[in-house]
């Protein structure tokens, strides 16, 4: 969970980033997690065609606009006021819920001496835009997107414990899918027993999602689970995300399934490890992206298996999936501290089989922090 300390800090960084602004409507989701810890569950049908907005002030006003349906969420974020307008009380007809949420947020825009106004323009309702226009507002309009995508790149105190969390609860998974997957299950009941192993550790529901595969399957480099069945001596490979609050991480392990690796696999899976490392030695603050999938892609060119490394080494991690940075070939990023980042190697040879090792860390001052502890093997216990 988010701080109230730290969305109201995270507020004030955006006013400084965008000075020709004196209010700002925020859209994106994720932005009212960020900005607001504003996080409805994905479980209950409170959120089923829900939106909100966001209207922040200079002064340090934060206004959250969504109607009555969202209650329980909209009382937990932490904003100076909450306007509900009703959209369904259960006695009556509901409206058009979007409409709704367009003029309301267009009344509690138009009350305010707005000069300057900043919007998110990729997720702004364009039906707000369009009602504030027509009802004579003048302000210069401005999009925020740059602002807050570089924003939310630096990780504050309060996401990193939600990251922790999130991260914490997919560890429990691993160990579980680690010990627990034998022959005779299918990639469904593996992501089951992961998924519940996860949800007990998190006392919570959670959203699991990711790849879930086995045997060939895994040559192709990940999937949804299927109702393949696991045969001994199978791969398995397991690269997931658990999600709390809307928070999540992004580590991977592939194993052999109550059996002994291959020659030919073990030498990949050293050949992984090897290449994770030197990633991992290349994060550094001030260090550009490319440099690190630089690193990783050398280890594989030295043992004549880059062309079996086909996707990017790593990328950000925190409220969205993949962002910034992202350490790719032609990668216009740089390291800064407080990014939170993957290492991914992975390989995938006909024949013998395909692998991924992922692992999740944060730029410090002094160099990385580890996120992720999971075990890192080939070998299932």
């Amino acid at each position: 969970m988010l701080t109230s300390l730290g969305c109201e800090t995270r507020r004030k960084r955006l006013f400084d980033r965008v000075p020709n602004t004196d209010w700002i409507v925020i859209s994106d989701p994720a932005s009212l997690v960020y900005f607001a810890s504003f996080c409805p569950s994905p479980f209950v049908f409170n959120s089923q065609g829900a939106a909100a907005l966001l209207v922040l002030g200079r002064d340090g006003s934060a206004v959250l606009v969504a109607d009555n349906v969202q209650e329980p969420f909209a009382n937990a974020a932490f904003v100076t006021e909450v306007v509900a307008p009703v959209w369904y009380r259960c006695v009556e007809s509901a409206g058009h819920r979007r409409s709704l949420l367009v003029e309301s947020a267009s009344k509690q825009v138009l009350v305010r001496d707005v000069k300057a106004l900043g919007y998110e323009a990729a997720s702004c309702p364009a039906g707000l835009i369009e009602s504030l226009v027509n009802t004579g507002l003048r302000s210069a309009l401005t999009n925020v997107d740059p602002a807050v995508s570089d924003l939310r790149r630096r990780k504050d105190a309060d996401e990193v414990v939600a990251l922790r969390r999130a991260i914490g609860a997919a560890e429990v998974g691993f160990d579980a899918g680690l010990s627990g997957i034998c022959p005779g299950m299918t990639e469904l009941d593996v992501y089951r027993l992961i998924c519940d192993a996860a949800q007990r550790a998190a006392s919570c529901q959670v959203l699991v999602y990711g790849d879930f595969v086995s045997g060939p399957r895994c040559e192709q480099g990940g999937g949804p689970p299927s109702s393949r069945i696991i045969e001994p001596g199978d791969l398995v490979l397991l690269d997931f995300s658990v999600v709390i609050d809307g928070f999540r991480g992004d580590f991977a392990n592939t194993f052999v399934c109550c059996g002994k690796a291959t020659s030919r696999q073990r030498e990949l899976f050293e050949a992984c490890v090897d290449a994770m490392r030197f990633g991992e030695q290349a994060l550094r603050s001030g260090v550009p992206a490319k440099e690190v999938d630089q690193a990783v892609r050398q280890r594989f060119k030295l043992r004549d298996l880059g062309q079996f490394f086909p996707h990017h080494t790593g990328h950000g991690i925190g409220l969205g999936h993949p962002e910034a940075p992202f350490l790719v070939p032609e990668s216009s990023d740089t390291l800064e501290v407080g990014n939170v980042v993957t290492i991914e190697p992975g390989l995938y040879v006909p024949g013998v089989g395909g692998m991924r090792y992922e692992r999740n860390y944060l730029i410090t001052e002094t160099g990385i922090e580890t996120l992720t502890n999971h075990r890192i093997t080939i070998d299932q216990p």
